[in-house]
């Protein structure tokens, strides 16, 4: 199942109102991951997390939270990346493109907008993880125009951090 998340570097709350997203969403003040792709890079930073999940997952926030219904899975990408990888290896780190279901990206936006607001730093992380993606996770810095111009045409990609900026 997928998570993404988005990290307000060394902002100290957002105060995301849940009742105005249509998404779930779960803000933290203690940057913990709900996967453990990026576990040791957050270690020792300070921020804000939010967890973004599926609509159902607004009333019940206590078991599993990821975030497979905000995903336009019908999207596919231009192109494939294919790591190098050893004749034992199966081919599973391809890294495949996304992108948001439409109704979703403004919210993905706003929240984004609003982080970056946020941050001493002017600076967002936003974290993409999916059980059957590539093993190693990937560090990209882009701007936010460059950001969503990425998700529009070749799609974001998992297992991926994106370091943001305006």
């Amino acid at each position: 199942m997928p998570t993404i998340e988005i990290v307000s570097v060394g902002a100290s709350r957002l105060s995301l109102n849940q009742s105005n997203f249509e998404l779930a969403l779960i803000e933290e003040n203690k940057l913990k991951s709900h996967r453990g792709l990026f576990y040791d890079w957050l270690n020792g930073q300070e921020g804000v997390i939010v967890h973004l999940g599926n609509p159902k997952f607004k009333e019940d926030k206590t078991g599993g939270f990821f975030a497979g219904e905000l995903i336009d899975w019908s999207f596919e990408p231009t192109t494939i990346e294919l790591p190098n990888f050893g004749k034992v290896e199966t081919g599973a780190n391809q890294i495949s493109g996304f992108r948001f279901l439409t109704n979703y990206q403004i919210e993905v936006a706003l929240i984004l907008e609003k982080a970056i607001t946020a941050s001493p730093e002017l600076k967002v992380y936003f974290l993409t993880d999916i059980q059957f993606g590539a093993g190693n996770g990937k560090m990209e810095e882009l701007n936010l125009k460059e950001f969503w111009t990425m998700h529009d045409t070749e799609g974001l990609k998992w297992n991926t951090l994106y370091k943001l900026g305006k």
